[in-house]
């Protein structure tokens, strides 16, 4: 059921209660029909978003066997009398919120997708003029849907995983900026201290090119994430952009065609205005490969 659950995209939380104990691990491995309760448990523990063990022994078992790296450990007040049962219920809730905390692109609608992309675009322009006409990219979305509906309609917990996004994308202060262009209100979140499961080997994206030529060359090892695409858009805003000789320059570089998929991803994603765009866009299967690593960046 929990198996099934998750390949429908649920997100798992899987308590052992003791039963991946090393020495429970032994006696099910002599038994034909224990070990594949044991192989089920492992599937199990290895596609759920955490793992909580009721003690720091079984929290080390469970280090060791590397059947997930998320780990917290909340004793159950049923067992010991080391712990309440209201403190019990609330580290378990923390557990929970961490979860939802986590990779909130992926839970977010699409009415709260459609709004980063306005904010975005408010906070790098700085000037609301630029997307008071702008109709809403996705296709689920109605063409007279306005910035406003978007933005009242918005539950609290939409707000959340918004600018929890932001922050793990490190473009908060560009969306804290499109709030006060567009003079909307979100409800205080401080995400700087939300706590999150995050990939093996996360960096805050921090890109390091100034330059357009630079910066492609940078995204094009791996480096794509949300805050490159803002600081692209942000470059080719500049007024000393020259069309033709970055295209040139691009194309002698073997980077002319990775570039204009890059284009076809910031109309998307920052609404960048045509008038920006230094050549054609390419949407191909290559372009719906970066769209996944954007997709897929704060997986874990």
């Amino acid at each position: 059921m929990a198996l099934s659950a998750h390949r429908r995209g649920a997100r798992i939380v899987f308590t052992p209660h003791g039963g991946l104990e090393p020495w429970i691990i032994n006696e099910r491995r002599l038994s034909e029909k224990l070990a594949k309760a044991l192989l089920w448990q492992r599937r199990l523990a290895e596609c759920s978003y955490v793992v909580i063990a009721q003690g720091s022994m079984e929290a080390e078992a469970l280090k060791e066997l590397e059947w997930n790296p998320r780990i917290e450990t909340i004793r159950n007040a049923v067992i010991t009398n080391s712990i309440t049962p209201e403190a019990m219920a609330q580290q378990t809730k923390e557990v929970y919120r961490k979860v939802m905390d986590s990779n909130t692109l992926e839970l977010m609608s699409d009415d709260t997708r459609q709004l980063l992309v306005l904010l975005l675009k408010a906070g790098i322009t700085g000037d609301s003029r630029w997307v008071s006409n702008l109709k809403p990219h996705t296709s689920s979305a109605s063409a007279d849907s306005s910035l406003f509906i978007l933005h009242s309609s918005l539950e609290e917990d939409e707000w959340r995983r918004l600018l929890i996004y932001a922050d793990h994308e490190n473009v908060r202060t560009v969306i804290d900026r499109g709030l006060r262009i567009l003079d909307l209100h979100a409800p205080y979140i401080d995400t700087a201290h939300v706590k999150s499961y995050l990939p093996t080997g996360y960096q805050l994206p921090k890109p390091a090119a100034h330059d357009i030529l630079s910066l492609v060359g940078e995204i094009s090892k791996g480096a794509l994430t949300l805050r490159h695409l803002v600081e692209l858009d942000r470059l080719l805003r500049r007024p000393d952009v020259n069309d033709e000789r970055l295209n040139n320059t691009l194309d002698e570089h073997h980077q002319l065609k990775y570039y204009r998929r890059l284009l076809q991803l910031l109309i998307e994603q920052t609404a960048i205005d045509e008038g920006f765009l230094t050549a054609e866009p390419l949407d191909d299967k290559q372009t719906q490969r970066m769209r996944n690593l954007l997709k897929k960046h704060l997986r874990i």
